[in-house]
């Protein structure tokens, strides 16, 4: 179901007594100004599982002043799916203020353009299972501390963000000497003009046991994976420059990564099946 800030505004006033819809699944809200109506449909909606907003005038989606108690929004507790789609004044998600929303298994975040980072705190994302980022400014995606909760993530993919320099970053109020992905099979990163690296943090191993597929196209300042990494399954590197295409493995992914990445690099073995979000 989907509704525009206008209709749902109608809807809350002419029909104060809505009842709970158990049945409804999936809502989309457009041109929200402030999250009133969103707690709303959501104290409405015990089995919703996809949420997606767009187009909206918000800063914060969750915060402690929206959860005026655990009751009230309590009832959310099926969510798996969140899209966050051009939300231009979006600083902060909120995921350390609800401990539901940290069971979301599938986040999708398009042109926030002042979001910085998917937390400002640890927190964990133990459900998460598919994560997509397209076109924001943040700098890092997460911190070893969020990373290293990943343990269930399938799919990562972080695409046209030119800002960004790595996609982990160390958090200086905890050591992270390791991080294991231990369900990630499939890692894009695409169009990442500033992208050094995965990860630069020093001293940290960082395990990718079941990594099939890596794409890495259009990250002409990374030369390097990270400086600790485990990949077993990786076994050639697909190069594609000027329509010509060779296999290249120079026993490891950082030096195969320094000697021969150009325009194109696929990282993949043959078995490879495509996951999506479900």
């Amino acid at each position: 179901m989907s509704f525009s800030l206008k209709e749902a505004e109608w809807l809350q006033k002419y029909i104060v007594n809505v009842h709970i819809m158990h049945k409804l699944e999936g809502l989309s809200l457009y041109g929200l100004k402030n999250n009133q109506i969103l707690f709303w449909f959501l104290h409405r909606l015990p089995n919703l599982k996809r949420l997606k907003l767009g187009l909206s005038n918000l800063k914060r989606i969750w915060t402690p002043q929206s959860l005026i108690s655990r009751e009230k929004i309590g009832v959310v507790m099926q969510l798996k799916e969140l899209e966050l789609k051009c939300i231009w004044p979006l600083e902060e998600i909120g995921f350390e203020h609800n401990v539901l929303l940290q069971r979301v298994e599938c986040l999708i975040i398009q042109q926030c353009t002042k979001l910085r980072n998917l937390a400002s705190s640890p927190i964990s994302f133990s459900y998460l299972r598919y994560l997509e980022v397209t076109n924001c400014m943040m700098r890092n995606l997460m911190t070893t501390s969020i990373a290293k909760t990943l343990v269930q993530l399938n799919t990562m993919k972080v695409i046209s963000c030119p800002m960004i320099v790595e996609i982990v970053a160390d958090n200086v109020e905890e050591k992270v000497e390791e991080i294991e992905f231990k369900q990630l099979k499939s890692l894009e990163l695409v169009s990442l003009q500033n992208l050094i690296s995965f990860s630069n943090v020093k001293n940290c191993d960082i395990k990718f046991p079941l990594l099939e597929k890596l794409i890495v196209s259009e990250c002409f300042q990374m030369t390097k994976f990270c400086e600790l990494q485990r990949t077993p399954k990786l076994q050639k590197i697909h190069v594609v420059v000027e329509e010509k295409e060779k296999w290249y493995w120079e026993g490891d992914l950082n030096t195969t990564l320094l000697k021969h990445f150009k325009v194109h690099i696929k990282i993949s073995n043959f078995n490879f099946i495509e996951n999506v979000c479900i």
